[in-house]
């Protein structure tokens, strides 16, 4: 159905009819990005406001899209409404530097501490470094979740804020893919035999919420924990991927 209704949307202009049309077939595709992404923020961001401009998004999607590109016209258009939604979010929750320095500095720490070990450390070790308790750790984890809310693609392109997914599309990163450059096939590589060292609750919470798409509600029920914790086990785990590449870049 998409692929019919690409081929519609290809004219110099939309009617009034057709741009109803996309909407309707793609309002299911936006209420999942929406409902996926809110609840990893802290801040009450309206989802009627961000499926308007996810809305908004996708037509613009439609208007500009290049067949000829070589990307399907959902991939562009989930592309563009995702972009929308994470920009959207980015504004309402500004971020102080100090966020982002506590972050770095927990990242310096699960490294060194994962090295010493040799092993994914559990967090009781990880707060035990720090010289907190583990509710401590874990509501400093709450604090951070905002910081490491982007895709893994966009954490792998070295984004450190939220920014536009213009230039790029989720990735399996569990599948290798023959068009990727050496050097992002390298990259993949890394990152799969990172996550293969992981826990086994932190694999399960990328596993479900980063390529299985589903919301964090749904993997919380699946798991059997609060929501609250699948937040916390993504942000370690998130942390703690990005704290290894990180300095497979400096080696």
């Amino acid at each position: 159905m998409q692929t019919k209704a690409a081929r519609a949307y290809q004219k110099a202009q939309l009617t009034e009819a057709s741009e109803e049309d996309l909407l309707e077939i793609y309002a299911p595709v936006i209420s999942q990005m929406v409902h996926r992404f809110v609840p990893l923020v802290r801040v009450t961001v309206d989802a009627d406001d961000l499926k308007n401009i996810a809305s908004l998004s996708l037509i613009q999607a439609a208007h500009g899209f290049d067949p000829t590109a070589g990307m399907s016209f959902e991939s562009y258009a989930r592309m563009r409404i995702r972009g929308a939604i994470l920009d959207e979010i980015r504004k309402s929750q500004p971020l102080s530097r100090t966020v982002y320095s506590r972050r770095k500095e927990l990242e310096n720490s699960l490294e060194t501490l994962r090295m010493e070990l040799n092993r994914q450390p559990e967090e009781e070790e990880i707060a035990e470094r720090l010289g907190i308790t583990v509710e401590q750790y874990r509501a400093q984890l709450d604090e951070l979740r905002p910081v490491v809310f982007v895709p893994l693609h966009q954490m792998l392109d070295g984004d450190d804020e939220f920014s536009h997914s213009n230039d790029h599309y989720t990735a399996d990163l569990t599948q290798e893919d023959p068009g990727e450059s050496t050097g992002r096939r390298e990259l993949h590589v890394l990152v799969r035999e990172r996550i293969q060292q992981l826990n086994r609750k932190q694999q399960q919470v990328l596993l479900l919420f980063h390529y299985e798409g589903l919301r964090m509600k749904d993997v919380a029920e699946l798991m059997g924990i609060s929501e609250s914790r699948v937040c916390q086990i993504n942000t370690e785990a998130v942390l703690s991927l990005r704290s290894y590449l990180q300095r497979q870049e400096r080696i």
